[in-house]
């Protein structure tokens, strides 16, 4: 299978994709996911044989005669049989068939949901899908989702929604819509900005890669955002960080998805982040992470190196 060199420069993105990002049509929505799981389903299968018996038999036979002088004649017969039966008793075989499951959490604008598939043979087009976001519809009682798969073609895979629940919607006011209802980036309105975020930079860059984020402090939490090329952004690219306070550092993940500079495969990730130093002049702390020379199997979204920790520091820019 054919690698591509991967850059760690942007933190789990690639920086340049030419290719057309998944489009929502009239019938789609967008489909965010969280997580997934596989598992394997047992059932057992008894096949059974009915007994048998197989009987076979071998004999002799000896005739001694005679002739009497008035030409009678006269005889004796000895003779003997032997039989042996062979019996097979009835058989049973139980066989264990297991079936590989996937359970994926995700959420629509208005629903948690909790999608499966199995794959049933071989050549099945169940698969599980990574952290981040798709198009998806439903189509005849299934839920479909528009994925890149194997070769780099999109593909519509069926899913059972097995769990659904509501998400509940705040009550807002014209005045106070959210960020992600205006844009999909960290950037909050100028209307929500808290008195932590005039207090804190808003641009960091960091001194380890050279690469360039947006900070939003919200209470006890952190969001970030790193800067992109337009095309990357458009190809479907992002790195978003979530980060919350515990205890005297602050705890979360980065969120990741990195596309193809053809724009024909995308991977997604969600690694562990930790800031261990936060004031206004200086971040420091450290990410789970692959090496810069890490490549990437697009087919698989397998790296050919381990991810480790790694430790950075960001400062403010204008």
């Amino acid at each position: 299978m054919k690698l591509a060199r991967y850059s760690w420069a942007l933190l789990l993105c690639v920086a340049v994709a030419r290719g057309p990002a998944l489009r929502a049509q009239d019938n789609t929505f967008h489909l965010n996911v969280l997580a997934y799981q596989w598992t394997t389903t047992h059932k057992a299968i008894t096949f059974s044989w009915p007994g048998s018996a197989n009987t076979n038999c071998s004999g002799n036979a000896n005739i001694n005669g005679n002739v009497s002088s008035s030409g009678n004649i006269y005889a004796n017969e000895t003779s003997s049989t032997n039989c042996s039966t062979a019996y097979t008793p009835p058989s049973n075989q139980t066989i264990d068939i297991q079936k590989p499951v996937v359970f994926i959490l995700a959420d629509s604008d208005t629903s948690r949901m909790i999608l499966t598939c199995t794959r049933n043979v071989r050549w099945s087009q169940c698969n599980a899908l990574n952290p981040g976001q798709f198009v998806a519809r439903l189509d005849k009682g299934h839920l479909e989702v528009q994925a890149l798969f194997g070769k780099g073609k999109e593909e519509w895979v069926k899913y059972d929604v097995v769990e659904q629940m509501a998400i509940p919607k705040p009550t807002q006011t014209p005045s106070t819509v959210t960020a992600q209802e205006s844009h999909p980036s960290i950037e909050a309105p100028e209307t929500q900005t808290t008195a932590a975020s005039f207090e804190f930079p808003k641009r960091w860059k960091s001194m380890v890669s050279g690469t360039i984020r947006t900070l939003r402090f919200e209470g006890d939490y952190i969001y970030g955002e790193v800067a992109l090329p337009e095309a990357a952004v458009n190809a479907g690219a992002f790195s978003l960080m979530e980060v919350k306070k515990d205890g005297d550092k602050y705890v979360g993940k980065i969120s990741a998805r990195f596309v193809r500079s053809d724009g024909g495969a995308s991977c997604s990730v969600s690694n562990p982040i930790e800031l261990t130093l936060v004031t206004k002049d200086r971040i420091e702390g450290r990410g789970f992470s692959l090496p810069p020379d890490a490549k990437i199997d697009w087919n698989s979204c397998q790296f050919s190196a381990a991810a480790t920790w790694h430790d950075f520091s960001w400062i403010p820019v204008k």
